[in-house]
């Protein structure tokens, strides 16, 4: 009979702990943000996520007025910050802004990736998309892209490209060209985006793949040509360069995207707050026009819409990344 009892009560006392902390469960959630909330970025600072970053968390704040701090927790290609987002509490109070490099290719380039993008994230909103810029040195004489390749398939070995590092969605990006060229391109890793676009304004480099916002300043200054761009539209940034379709070459719409993510487990009542939030800061207008002359497309989503584009870049980059024979651990 005691063994009973004690069980008894010790059911009741679950269910009375529960009842409990239900309703508080739920409260918090309602009062949802009543913290401070960390955005990590997984860059370092003054780079095209360090600042996409900043401006939304500034944006954030001046709508709802709450405190959005980003953190940068930089190295390993961006995998570091990527999976201390991973590791931490599942409460909507500490945030990824990653992009196509943590969250799509970061799996196939590393064999010791300690998190899952499709299993540790909970998926909020795409942040924008920014098409990536095919440019040459002015002694490169080649006025459009298709020119270009016609003079390395000519010449197999004799012109190279520089990207911001092995295995950087620009590196990716100059093999979906270089495929069509058997190999013909020589590539050239460089530690970032600018000193790509110097080696190129040197006369160092024949060829480099950035996002337009990084070489903009010497494109307009002349001192690089803008030969196409992926994506399937024209940049107002840059209205006269043409899309790599545009210039006969399939295959080339590559973008670096931006998204923001939380741990995996976030209570549905946080993200029904959350991605609405998001949504709005990203409309800013002063925002979105910032952005745009920089060649970034601001751009929201729903959740199973950016699931889905992570679903879907994760194999193909695999691919090229296979083709490619790029591995970073």
């Amino acid at each position: 009979m005691t063994i009973w009892i004690n069980r008894k009560l010790g059911v009741l006392a679950g269910a009375l702990a529960f009842a409990v902390a239900a309703p508080a469960a739920a409260l918090a959630q309602q009062s949802y943000p009543d913290k401070p909330i960390r955005l990590v970025t997984p860059f370092p600072p003054g780079g095209a996520a360090d600042t996409l970053a900043r401006a939304l968390a500034k944006s954030l704040n001046e709508a709802y007025g709450s405190t959005v701090v980003v953190e940068n927790r930089a190295g390993a290609g961006g995998t570091i910050g990527t999976a201390s987002v991973a590791k931490a509490a599942p409460d909507g109070y500490t945030l990824l802004l990653g992009n196509v490099s943590t969250l799509a290719t970061a799996p196939s380039l590393y064999t010791k990736l300690s998190y899952d993008p499709l299993k540790d994230f909970t998926p909020l909103t795409l942040v924008g998309r920014s098409p990536l810029v095919f440019a040459v040195n002015p002694g490169v004489k080649a006025n459009n892209l298709r020119e270009l390749i016609d003079a390395a398939a000519a010449q197999p070995g004799s012109l190279d490209y520089g990207s911001s590092g092995a295995g950087s969605i620009t590196h990716l990006t100059g093999e979906l060209l270089n495929v069509n060229l058997k190999g013909a391109m020589v590539h050239v890793p460089y530690k970032g985006s600018a000193p790509v676009v110097m080696a190129m304004v040197s006369g160092e480099l024949d060829m480099g793949v950035t996002q337009v916002a990084e070489m903009l300043q010497q494109y307009r200054a002349k001192q690089v040509r803008a030969l196409a761009i992926t994506g399937n539209q024209r940049l107002s940034a840059v209205p006269d360069v043409p899309t790599a379709a545009e210039s006969g070459i399939k295959g080339l719409d590559a973008t670096t995207w931006y998204a923001v993510v939380a741990p995996q487990g976030v209570p549905q009542a946080v993200v029904d707050k959350l991605q609405p939030m998001l949504v709005k800061a990203l409309e800013n207008p002063g925002m979105k026009k910032r952005f745009a002359e920089e060649g970034l497309i601001l751009e929201s989503s729903t959740p199973e819409a950016l699931a889905e584009l992570m679903r879907s870049d994760i194999p193909k980059w695999a691919e090229v990344v296979k083709r490619a024979g790029v591995k970073l651990d």
